[in-house]
């Protein structure tokens, strides 16, 4: 008989990791974010702004650290 741990190790390591990185994280954060300023009907005049502005913001912080990322494993060599 196997053992449970073992099954759901190859489901669940992945899970943990994605929810670790800081890539997901901040792409999680600005989805949130994004969603919460296109559903508050009190920021409607400026509402495709801030979408614009969080979504970018998200989206440079992204790259920076897939950068600073790449940047440690070049050094490690």
């Amino acid at each position: 008989m196997s053992d449970p741990n073992t099954d759901l190790t190859p489901v669940i390591g992945p899970l943990m990791g994605l929810l670790r990185s800081r890539k997901f994280m901040v792409a999680l954060m600005t989805l949130i974010v994004d969603l919460v300023v296109a559903y508050v009907p009190a920021l409607e005049p400026v509402r495709a702004e801030l979408l614009a502005v969080f979504t970018v913001i998200g989206s440079a912080l992204v790259a920076a650290i897939a950068y600073e990322d790449g940047r440690a494993r070049e050094a490690a060599r």
